[in-house]
C-alpha cells in the first residue's frame, strides 16, 4: 500500500511496510534526538533514500506538521504523513515450524530453481515455488508442467518441524535480494503456518502468504529409468546451442534438434523462410542412437545455470531429459521433448 511505519525508540529505528500478502520489518541502530513514530505515504520513498549521497541521513518531522524531511548533505526530500490507525501493523508469527540455512545456500537454490516456474497467473500452483522440508534436508523445485529444476541441501541443524508447502516465486527474488550474502555464516530462519511464510535473518524479519493448493509429487514424474546417457563438454554444448539459437528463436515453435549418434552429438534446426544452422560436437554416449527435439529456450536456461566441465544428458526415446550436473549431484533439471520433424 506504499506506506512505510517508522518509530524511533531506544536508539533504533524500526521501520515496516505491509500490503497483506507481504510484511517486512527491519530495524537499524540510529542518534535518536527525539522519540516518535510516523507514517509516511510515498512509494518513492525508497529509491530515494537509495540516491542520497553516502554518509548519515536525518529525519525530521515537527510536531504540528503532516511532512517528514530526509537530509544528506545538499540532498533534501520530504513526503506527505498518513494517520497511524491506517498502518497495519506487521504481526510475527510462531516460529516453532522452522529450519535455519545459510543465506548464501538459500540464495543460491532460489537462482537455481526459480526460472522454471509458470509465468502463467492461470496456474497459481505452477507460479510458486514449492519448499520440502525434512528432518536433514531442505528442497526447493519448480515447474510450469513442460520442465522442471529440484534442488536440495543437507541442513546442518535438524529442522524443527517437518514441511511441505509453496512460496511465491517473486517473493524469494525479493527476500535473496536483502540477505546479507557478504557473510558466509549468516543464517536465515524459514518458518512456517498454514497459510504464510516468514523469513527471519539479522535485524529484518520479512512474511508473506503461501500459494493454496497441492503441489504434485514431483519425485514420481522424474524417470529412473533411460534408453542412454551422454555426458557432453558443457562449453561445447553451449556454444554449439548459441550458434544454432538465432534461427530457433525466430521459429514459430523456437525448437532446437539434437541427434546422438555414436560419439557424435548434433545440433540443428532449419525453416525454409529463415535459415538452416547445424553444427557437431563429441559425445560420450552410453545406450542407444537418439533424436530428440526440445524447446531452445529451455535449454539456454539450463546451460545458464550449469557449471563445471562436464554435463549429463539422461535420454529416453519417447519420453523426458534429465540434465545432471557433474559437480552437483543434488540439482537436477528435466525436460519434456517437443514433437519434431522425422529423420
Amino acid at each position: 500500500n506504499n506506506a512505510f511505519f517508522i518509530s524511533a525508540a531506544g536508539g533504533n529505528i524500526l521501520i515496516q511496510a505491509n500490503d497483506y500478502t507481504i510484511g517486512i520489518k527491519t530495524s537499524c541502530p540510529a542518534n535518536i534526538e527525539e522519540e516518535g513514530v510516523t507514517v509516511i505515504a510515498a512509494p518513492q520513498l525508497q529509491s530515494t533514500i537509495r540516491m542520497m549521497p553516502a554518509g548519515d541521513i536525518t529525519m525530521e518531522k515537527g510536531d504540528h506538521e503532516n511532512l517528514v524531511s530526509f537530509q544528506s548533505g545538499s540532498y533534501v526530500s520530504k513526503f506527505p504523513t498518513r494517520d497511524q490507525v491506517e498502518f497495519p501493523d506487521v504481526q510475527e508469527m510462531d516460529h516453532r515450524n522452522h529450519c535455519l540455512v545459510k543465506c548464501r545456500d538459500f540464495a543460491d537454490m532460489v537462482s537455481l530453481v526459480s526460472f522454471a516456474a509458470a509465468n502463467d497467473k492461470q496456474k497459481p500452483i505452477f507460479s510458486g515455488i514449492l519448499f520440502e522440508v525434512t528432518k536433514n534436508t531442505f528442497t526447493m523445485a519448480a515447474t510450469n508442467t513442460h520442465r522442471l529444476a529440484a534442488k536440495e541441501i543437507t541442513l546442518d541443524e535438524e529442522a524443527a518441524a517437518e514441511g511441505r508447502f509453496i512460496v511465491p516465486a517473486g517473493i524469494l527474488s525479493d527476500v535473496s535480494r536483502i540477505l546479507p550474502l557478504d557473510d558466509d555464516k549468516a543464517q536465515v530462519e524459514i518458518s512456517w503456518s498454514k497459510n504464510h511464510v516468514a523469513f527471519t535473518f539479522g535485524d529484518t524479519y520479512f512474511i508473506a502468504s503461501l500459494v493454496n493448493g497441492e503441489y504434485p509429487d514431483y519425485h514420481r514424474i522424474i524417470p529412473t529409468h533411460f534408453d542412454a546417457r551422454a555426458e557432453v563438454n558443457l562449453k561445447d554444448f553451449e556454444e554449439a546451442v548459441r550458434f544454432v539459437s538465432p534461427i530457433s528463436r525466430d521459429m514459430s515453435y523456437q525448437t532446437i534438434n539434437f541427434h546422438f549418434e555414436g560419439d557424435t552429438l548434433e545440433i540443428f534446426e532449419e525453416d525454409p523462410d529463415i535459415g538452416k544452422a547445424d553444427t557437431s560436437i563429441p559425445v560420450k554416449l552410453e545406450g542407444d542412437n537418439i533424436s530428440l527435439t526440445f524447446n531452445c529456450n529451455y535449454i539456454e536456461d539450463i546451460l545458464k545455470h550449469s557449471k563445471g566441465d562436464v554435463i549429463i544428458l539422461n535420454l529416453q526415446k519417447a519420453g523426458p531429459i534429465v540434465i545432471e550436473q557433474e559437480e552437483d549431484k543434488s540439482y537436477s533439471y528435466m525436460l519434456t521433448p517437443m514433437r519434431g520433424r522425422k529423420y
